[in-house]
């Protein structure tokens, strides 16, 4: 046995434990040199606890210990679900087995076959997607075959370094708690790994693995066709827009090029160079289409082909951002998450009302459509009168496990969508997913591009019709934990002990709710037109940090909180107004901003507290 002389009783003993498990040759011997080079303080990170199994699974740095993504915390992590779902999971969805995928990151398919090979040496089959796929895709397959779980294999738009693991529950919704809760009370009791679960190789020729690459891709492109309106289909076939798309070196192409077919979409133009899956991401910082420098080449190559629309997922595709040409101004307008999560609202609720020829008059059953607490409340006033709005807390978690909620009841959710560019198309995947919201961009663009309009010019209908809603969203960097608490004691003993602020620069508070003391200033009763249901995590006690939302006088909001994924401080703010031309709406962003300021500098203080954006 090596020996091991850190000075530190417990990491000598982590130390040993990991060498004794670990039988990938990489991790193996970064651990030996790290032990030889005497680098303690990075060993004591790594090895001396283990990442949480948080927001539906697991996702960080690639690399040896137990807080990093690798074979040993991976094959912990199957053999804990593995154990969960044997204990609650009904025969008929044990034979049915489990879905696992996986996105074109180093690693990821090893990850994958990893956890393949834990739940066939428990007989339970695997539907394996024998390529890279969408992360929604595993979604629907879990449904598709009644699985008892699914697991996606990504880090969705982390930076090339990381790696995730990401676990639905049998109904296509990611898992929530009790079910992760519990799956990491199993992981913590399946530590041990069998020295049969490192071998793969038999995987290929193992009738218990089954390739569902064709059969999912097959039934997904069927649902697509399904979703659209017949006049839909038919608008798409004659207007033929172009369109431009990137995949962000990531796994949607393919899968868009079959979902435009069957939509009756026109071939896109690809980004080449960003056109297959590349687990260095060669051409950005950071592979997060919600960063505007990551849809340069994109739009570049639109204005080489005068093409108007541009469409980017990230590289598991599951978010989607958009951008229009504005042929007026010669000028670029790229999207929001809560601008384009208005106009897909809008655009879905008009189809699905169309389809019950019930439009004019409004539902003939109430639907329900869906978003994030911290996302705009604009779709609240699109669906008043033709639908009901459910707001959950952050994370499709929620938003997925609440639709399937109200659809287990009879009711109809039609979609859902978070301001970080994710939507909810249809409850067939009960996940964000960029590859049926590219079809409908696609199709509302289609609508739109041949009655002379643009998403843009409809985006200014929604405004009139509804009023100006604008956003105004950041971040501050935690670096000290004892900040946060700092920050928090002090906006809840603003004006004393136990008294809110009242008003914060310009602004009258007329409203606070502190999620995490559970305390609302005054008691609010219920918004017209705003459903209150169970399962949403805003039913229940608010135990993901710290969360507080502030209603003004002048129709602004604010809501700060902690990220329950990273050192972060966000805040997200809302102003809702009256600004009917685009000088006017110029002048509320710029009003927006400096109100945003006002509530940054008294209640964050971030130069007092060494916070930084």
């Amino acid at each position: 046995m090596i020996s091991i002389n850190s000075g530190d009783s417990n990491l000598n003993n982590a130390l040993h434990r990991w060498l004794k498990l670990d039988k990938n040759s990489t991790t193996h011997r970064e651990v030996l040199e790290d032990i030889e080079h005497c680098r303690w303080d990075k060993l004591k990170k790594t090895m001396l606890s283990r990442q949480k199994f948080g927001t539906a699974g697991l996702r960080g740095r690639m690399g040896a210990g137990y807080m990093c993504m690798n074979d040993v915390v991976v094959l912990q992590t199957a053999q804990g679900l593995c154990s969960y779902v044997k204990k609650v999971c009904t025969q008929r969805q044990l034979i049915n087995g489990i879905v696992v995928g996986f996105d074109g990151r180093y690693n990821s398919k090893r990850f994958a076959e990893l956890t393949a090979k834990v739940f066939i040496s428990s007989s339970i089959p695997v539907h394996l997607f024998s390529l890279v796929c969408p992360t929604p895709l595993v979604s629907f397959a879990t449904i598709l075959y009644g699985a008892a779980a699914g697991v996606m294999v990504t880090a969705s738009h982390n930076p090339k370094e990381d790696n995730g693991y990401k676990v639905y529950w049998g109904n296509g919704s990611q898992v929530i708690s009790p079910h992760d809760v519990s799956i990491l009370y199993e992981i913590l009791n399946c530590l041990e790994i069998p020295d049969d679960h490192w071998n793969i190789d038999e995987l290929k020729n193992n009738e218990m693995v089954r390739n569902c690459q064709e059969e999912v891709t097959t039934k997904y492109m069927e649902y697509i066709q399904s979703s659209l309106h017949n006049d839909v289909l038919e608008q798409n076939k004659h207007a033929k827009i172009s369109t431009v798309y990137s995949a962000m070196h990531g796994v949607g192409y393919e899968f868009i090029l079959k979902a435009f077919d069957a939509a009756n979409l026109k071939v896109p133009i690809s980004v080449k160079d960003q056109q297959d899956p590349n687990p260095d991401f060669p051409t950005v910082v950071f592979p997060n289409p919600e960063e505007k420098e990551c849809l340069e080449m994109s739009k570049a190559l639109a204005e080489q082909n005068g093409v108007q629309l541009v469409l980017v997922n990230d590289p598991d595709a599951d978010r989607l951002a958009v951008a229009e040409y504005n042929l007026e101004t010669k000028s670029w307008k790229v999207f929001s998450g809560n601008e384009m999560g208005s106009l897909l609202g809008w655009w879905i609720l008009k189809q699905h009302l169309i389809r019950t020829e019930s439009f004019d008059s409004g539902a003939s059953e109430p639907v329900y459509l869906l978003a994030s607490f911290v996302s705009s409340k604009m779709l609240a006033a699109v669906s008043r009168g033709k639908g009901l709005f459910v707001e959950t807390l952050t994370g499709f978690k929620w938003m997925g496990n609440a639709t399937l909620l109200l659809k287990k009841e009879g009711k109809v959710p039609i979609f859902a969508f978070e301001e970080a560019i994710g939507y909810m198309c249809s409850p067939s995947v009960p996940d964000k997913d960029g590859v049926s919201a590219a079809v409908q961009v696609a199709s509302l663009a289609s609508h739109l591009y041949s009655r002379g309009s643009s998403l843009q010019n409809q985006l200014q209908v929604l405004y009139r019709d509804f009023g100006y809603h604008v956003s105004y969203n950041g971040y501050f960097l935690l670096n000290e934990p004892t900040v946060v608490q700092k920050i928090f004691l002090r906006i809840r003993n603003f004006h004393g002990k136990g008294v809110y602020p009242k008003a914060v620069g310009p602004c009258e508070v007329v409203f606070v709710n502190d999620f995490t003391a559970g305390v609302k200033i005054p008691e609010e009763s219920d918004t017209e037109g705003e459903a209150k249901i169970s399962g949403t995590g805003l039913d229940q006690k608010y135990t993901s940090g710290e969360m507080i939302t502030f209603r003004c006088s002048n129709g602004l909001s604010v809501t700060v909180r902690t990220s329950g994924t990273e050192p972060k401080l966000k805040y997200y703010t809302e102003l809702v107004c009256q600004a009917d031309t685009v000088c006017a709406q110029e002048a509320k962003k710029m009003e927006l901003e400096n109100m945003v300021k006002a509530f940054i500098d008294e209640l964050i203080q971030p130069t007092e507290n060494g916070l930084t954006g």
